[in-house]
Formats: structure tokens, sequence, C-alpha cells
């Protein structure tokens, strides 16, 4: 019996390997990654008369970006037909201010003056916009994106640029990651990836663009490429991204860069969903926030800013806070609406009408990350802070509040509210991420340098994928950040490999 198990074994490996087949390709642009950077790559090389193979590892297109919302832009025609007069003196001056003069110049200069021009050159294959403000203390860079064949936001811009793409006659592998670049010397000519059938695809191209949307996805390489703890930095949507385009540059003898998660406030637990009501009352600025000493830490009006929010929640002991609120608070969110919004997918003002019911649910789940009390000393067993530290804080904080004036950490007066009533509540907030940042060096032709900052022949990166762009935390005051530069990079990543490589028609 062994023995025929084993020699079945042996016949299905060998079977398995027999079927498997390399098929070769050749392309003058390939693509790897079908997402934000990727599609308009692809459109771009496809439009000036390439011949373009995308390679996309998941058996769907977009990745994060089905989930985003809108692009950064400043000076556009969307804003000038609503007097926005934002300048982009204005935002080059916050982006390196905000970075501290970490972010390369030269790429935020070329992205900020060229952000207007790219919106104009989504919009003439039929992308609509419409600017936004999307918090109080943000700019109104936000373009979001409209409606496409019952479609919106990031989702629309997918399927709009992936009609595109086809129409034009790229060749989409969809479920066909890849595994590694191929080099002739110090020149990268090509890729190799496996289809879903556990075929090698060996693509030669003349140019290859990576744009994979970073690693956020793995917690090993948050671990080692951070040195964060995995099991508190989590990412917000399972998209897989591991990495994969800045592991095969590395390889090719790209030089690093220095790396980051777009941090955000987060909680997790059963009955409690991305963007559920109880997320939703997580990121308002009217809850009271504590540390695990049960002591007040930050204005929590940070809420506004998720980045600044999650660095905030991040350098607190174990990395993770609680948001206190009571029932008065969700008296005031039913009659009032909230005050912020989870971007354009819920609202401003959105009165959370399965609130009540969410918290029933969670509640009953006996989850440790959200709890009920009707007693301060009750709340803070259950949150497991020290009862006296969290009555103080609480003391201190409605003192404030009835003061109407936050002395301490200096919260608007808006938001300033009593935390009083008969019911408190308390979810616990970890530093969630929406994507990681860096990795691999470009110049400001999106040509990847190698560790003698000279670019690696034939080889190009965009999106969240190139280093250069950022400090240590994300710059959501220009809201529609990361899409927009992924976009804008996507294309002029083509555009300078058609011109290296004399490929435009």
């Amino acid at each position: 019996m062994q023995k025929t198990l084993i020699a079945l074994s042996v016949f299905v490996a060998l079977s398995s390997t027999s079927l498997a087949a390399e098929i070769s390709k050749n392309a003058d642009v390939v693509v790897v990654g079908g997402g934000a950077a990727g599609l308009p790559a692809a459109v771009q090389a496809a439009e000036k008369g390439a011949k373009v193979i995308l390679v996309e590892k998941n058996p769907y297109l977009g990745g994060g970006a089905n989930a985003a919302e809108g692009l950064f832009g400043v000076e556009s025609k969307w804003q000038r037909g609503k007097s926005i007069g934002l300048t982009r003196e204005e935002c080059f001056n916050y982006l390196m201010e905000h970075s501290h003069y970490k972010a390369d110049p030269a790429l935020t200069k070329k992205f900020v003056w060229g952000s207007a021009e790219n919106l104009d050159w989504l919009a003439s294959h039929g992308m609509k916009f419409e600017p936004i403000q999307m918090t109080p203390y943000d700019a109104p860079t936000w373009h979001v994106v409209g409606e496409y064949k019952g479609q919106e936001h990031g989702a629309a811009y997918i399927k709009l640029l992936a009609d595109v793409a086809k129409e034009k006659g790229v060749e989409i592998l969809v479920g066909t990651p890849a595994k590694e670049l191929l080099k002739d010397g110090n020149k990268v000519v090509g890729v190799k990836a496996k289809d879903s059938k556990g075929n090698d695809v060996i693509i030669h191209s003349k140019a290859t663009i990576i744009s994979t949307g970073g690693f956020g996805n793995s917690p090993e390489k948050v671990q080692k490429w951070l040195g964060w703890n995995p099991d508190v930095f989590k990412a917000s949507v399972p998209l897989n991204k591991t990495g994969d385009g800045i592991e095969m540059a590395w390889r090719a003898g790209s030089e690093k860069t220095p790396m980051t998660l777009m941090l955000h406030t987060g909680v997790e637990g059963k009955g409690i969903s991305f963007p559920g009501a109880i997320y939703c009352m997580s990121w308002q600025p009217f809850n009271l926030w504590v540390n695990n000493e049960g002591e007040r830490f930050t204005n929590e009006a940070n809420a506004f800013s998720f980045p600044n929010a999650g660095n905030a929640i991040a350098s607190q002991h174990g990395s993770t806070a609680w948001a206190i609120w009571d029932n008065n608070s969700i008296d005031y969110v039913q009659k009032e609406g909230i005050d912020n919004g989870i971007g354009a997918i819920v609202p401003v003002l959105d009165k959370l009408p399965k609130l009540k019911e969410e918290i029933k649910t969670a509640l009953a789940a006996g989850n440790s990350t959200f709890v009920s009390a009707n007693s301060l000393e009750e709340l803070a067993h259950k949150m497991g802070v020290p009862a006296a530290n969290l009555e103080k804080t609480v003391a201190q904080y409605n003192k404030l509040a009835e003061d109407g004036r936050d002395t301490f950490l200096g919260k608007s007066h808006q938001y300033l509210r009593p935390i009083s009533g008969t019911t408190y509540y308390a979810i616990k907030l970890f530093p969630f991420s929406y994507t990681s940042l860096g990795g691999i060096k470009i110049d400001k032709g999106f040509r990847v340098l190698d560790k003698n900052n000279h670019p690696i022949d034939g080889l190009y990166a965009a999106g969240v994928d190139a280093g250069g762009l950022y400090g240590d935390t994300y710059p959501v005051w220009t809201s529609g950040h990361a899409f927009g530069w992924s976009s804008y990079s996507g294309r002029h990543a083509a555009l300078q490999a058609l011109q290296d490589k004399k490929l435009a028609k």
C-alpha cells in the first residue's frame, strides 16, 4: 500500500511538471502591476504606439486603487471652476516642509506642477472629477472620481482605464505574478512571470515598469524592513501587496530608499468592519482618547488627519490606545450627523442609522477591543487601564469642556464635549495602514537608480514602490497625494521609457 502511494505521488508530481510549459512573449514595454500606476502606464505607452503587456498577480485589476477615491491636483480647471485659488508653490512648499526636506525636490516639483495636466489626460478619456476639501484641516486638492459604468471613485478609475487599455491593444495577464527581472549584463530586458496554470511566462521587453503597490500586506516585511510589530501595525484591506516589485528591483541592483506606512486609526473585533458605524465613531473628534495608562495623550481632532492620528497612537506604550464616547455622543450623531467622515464613502453629516444595532452586536460578541459600562471604574476594568487614572482624566477633560477651552492639548471648542452620559463606550485604536510608501530609488525620469546613483538600463518604477516622495509621515493636507502620484508617475514613467528607448510613434 505504501509503495502504491509513493508511486502515485511521483506520478502526480511528474504529471504536474509535464503540464507546465514555458511561454515566450515579446513587448516594447512590460508593466508589472495593474493598479493606480500600472494601468495609466500601459495606456499611455500603448497610445504612443508601443506594444504593451501588463502582468498582475491578483485575479483582478486595481489593487488598492479600487478602494481609493480621489487624486491630488492643484491649479486644475475643476478647482478654477469653484474659485479655489490654491497654488502649486503653496503645495510644493508644504510638501517639502512636511517631509522635513527629506522628499526629493525635483520629483516633488515635477509631480505638483504636472498634477493638473495628469487630470486633464484622464478627463480626455472620459473620467469625471469633483474637487472636495476632505476635512476642515486639509487643502481642497482632492479630485474625487465620478461614476463610470456603475462604478464610483477608485473602482471607476480602474474600470475606465482597463477599458481603454483593452481598446488600445494592451495584453493584460491577470493571475500572473512576476517572479524576477530578466537581465543581460546590467540591462533589464524583461520579466519572468508564472501564470495560474503554473506555466513560466517569459516576456522580453525593451522597458520594464514596476508598479506593484508596496508591501503593506506582508507582516514579515513590515517586521523585517521597518522593525514594526505586525500584530499591531496591520493592513486595512487584504490586497496581497507583498513587496514583490521592490524585491525584484533590489535584486537587479536598485538602491534602497527609506520606507514607511501610510498609517491611520484602525479598529477591529467581531461585528466591527470598515467602514461600518462603529468604525466611523472611532474617527470622531469629539471622542476622548486615552493610552493604556488611562491618560489623555493627543488633541483628538487629530482624527481629521489620519496619518497624524496613526502616529499619535503608534507612539504610545504598546502602540495602541482607546477612544471613549458616551450615550450622549450617540444621540448627537443620530441627530446632527458625524463631524468626520471616512473619505467620500461615509460623508460628513451621515447619521449612522445602524450604529445602535452594530453596537449591540459587537458587545454581544464579547470583544475585548470594544467594551461598554455604566461607570468609569467598570469601563477601566474592561479596558485594562488603571481606574484612578481614567477617572482623573475624564474629570479633567470634562472641566475643560465646561470651560470651553482645552488648555492642555488645544482641541477646538467645537469638539470639546464632556464624557458624562449614563453609558460609556471604549474601543481600542490601532495604527493600521492603507499602504506602504517607498523602497526603490528613482531619478526625476522615473528610471531606477543603482547603488552608484546611475540608471539601470531598461528599468523604471512608479507609484508607492518608488521612493523619494515622503518623509516618515504621509501628507494628508494635500489630499489624494498617493493616488495622484501613482497615476502621474505611471504615465510619465511610460513616456520616459518610450523616449529613452525611441519607441514612440
